[in-house]
């Protein structure tokens, strides 16, 4: 697993910045220079060749210059690919709502932004024709249009579009022969090659060398280290020699660096039960069940914060959550069941969503909670939300006193112990289906969704348009007592 450590160089004297800033310019025109001659379909050795000579770098930056713009084009790609799928899918989910437009107006709303997004469909459809991706604008499109404006100066345009240098790592070399990071008394430093210097025998170089400081946070009263200690981390790792990755960017004046180790992952310990987690903008299901698939508790952990708080805030709010879902799961012996959500942009929606949605948590949660639970050996499943929340409804929440969410946490839970089924309750097939016989012979999946439609059926009857009110109806509905 991959982990970068976030830093910033302390101490530069004037030649030193000088010379960090000629190397940025000289290696950011590079990848700009290699990128170019990439999409020309020059060969990778001949432009790996030119770049060093004609840029004044060492072999090793120069092959990194050309891996940079590689990985931009192969980015680009993928992006292209995306955009087409989101796009044909919202022309597609458009075209569903127009079928089912009842007002005039409604319609004639629905046909512009079908047409817009056709056109947007066919202009992607080109490109992935093609092979080719709309022009890529190094230094950011936003702020080259600021200096086609004349806001901004060209000293400024220049400072965004030369401020960063990556050093890859080589593990025969000790670990990064470009850029070193070693320890001497406490203190960290980084050595950056410099000018060439020749030699009788060989051609060696002249050293930069900086303090800087990693990401660690001591307590000002206990002096230990509140939460992972990063610093520590890649001390530890730079003795076994490995490589590592440096990324220098200079930012208002200030040079920060990006170290990017290999982080080692304990072996899974071997789970008697599982914990299901059902994210929500507003906080977490949780649930416990035995390897039977019984369950054993839940819980309901609010986070109204997620949702407004200010991105600080709001990703210090999440890390302290996942420290204590992973925490629950590792004290009760468990593995983790997370939902493996996609997070795409392929509904015609309005802007209020959108807005909402571009906000949203989930993913970052998601991601936090598989990376700490890996660091500290749980095991961890993902598995399709699909149903989860109807099945928890309609079948959990009325059994054991559960909320909706906390109903779903419990389907998420028994669905990663990957054995066990989720028959729909002869009392709702009863109530609900009428043609029984081919009830039977469709699959699972189906069975829920015939269920869930029967059901919104009546309660839309009542003026409900969602399965949350179920508990409010379901005695009338299934005629109990």
């Amino acid at each position: 697993m991959k982990t970068t450590v976030m830093g910033i160089i302390l101490e530069l004297t004037e030649t030193q910045q000088a010379y960090l800033d000629n190397l940025m310019a000289r290696y950011c025109a590079a990848v700009r220079w290699s990128f170019k001659r990439l999409l020309e379909g020059r060969g990778i050795q001949d432009i790996r060749q030119s770049v060093q000579v004609k840029f004044n770098l060492n072999s090793r930056q120069a092959n990194d210059a050309v891996y940079d713009a590689q990985s931009t084009i192969k980015s680009q790609h993928e992006l292209v690919k995306l955009h087409y799928a989101n796009t044909l899918a919202k022309v597609e989910f458009t075209q569903k709502r127009i079928a089912k437009a009842k007002s005039s107006r409604k319609k004639a709303n629905l046909q512009k932004r079908l047409e817009k997004e056709q056109r947007k469909l066919s202009y992607w459809q080109k490109h992935l024709e093609a092979k080719t991706f709309p022009a890529v604008v190094f230094g950011g499109k936003k702020l080259f249009l600021e200096r086609c404006k004349g806001n901004i100066t060209r000293k400024e345009w220049q400072e965004a579009r030369n401020n960063r240098y990556l050093s890859r790592g080589d593990k025969t070399k000790g670990g990064n022969l470009n850029t070193r990071l070693y320890e001497v008394d406490g203190q960290i430093y980084l050595d950056i090659a410099a000018e060439q210097v020749q030699t009788e025998k060989s051609v060696r170089y002249n050293r930069i060398t900086a303090p800087v400081y990693l990401a660690h946070k001591p307590s000002k009263k206990t002096g230990k280290i509140n939460g992972r200690n990063y610093r520590q981390m890649v001390v530890d790792y730079l003795k076994t020699g490995a490589a590592y990755q440096v990324e220098i960017i200079r930012k208002d004046g200030r040079y920060y660096i990006h170290v990017t180790i290999e982080e080692d992952i304990p072996v899974p310990y071997h789970a008697h039960s599982v914990v299901g987690v059902d994210s929500n903008p507003d906080g977490l299901g949780v649930a416990l069940v035995d390897y039977l698939g019984q369950y054993r508790g839940s819980q309901w952990l609010r986070q109204g914060e997620w949702t407004y708080a200010r991105s600080n805030r709001r990703d210090n709010l999440i890390g302290e959550t996942v420290k204590k879902v992973v925490a629950l799961v590792k004290e009760t012996g468990s593995a983790l069941v997370i939902e493996d959500l996609k997070f795409k942009h392929d509904k015609s929606v309005t802007a209020k969503f959108n807005r909402m949605s571009h906000g949203f948590v989930w993913s970052k949660f998601l991601a936090d909670a598989e990376r700490r639970a890996l660091r500290e050996g749980v095991p961890v499943f993902k598995v399709k939300p699909a149903f989860t929340s109807v099945i928890g409804i309609l079948k959990y929440q009325h059994q054991y006193g559960l909320s909706n969410h906390q109903a779903a946490a419990l389907v998420i839970a028994r669905r990663g112990l990957g054995h066990v089924s989720e028959r729909v309750p002869k009392l709702l097939v009863d109530r609900f289906i009428k043609a029984k016989e081919g009830f039977s012979k469709i699959n699972n999946w189906q069975q829920w969704s015939a269920i869930k439609k029967a059901i919104l059926k009546h309660l839309k009857k009542k003026g409900v348009n969602s399965l949350v009110s179920w508990h409010v109806h379901r005695k009338e509905l299934l005629g109990v007592g």
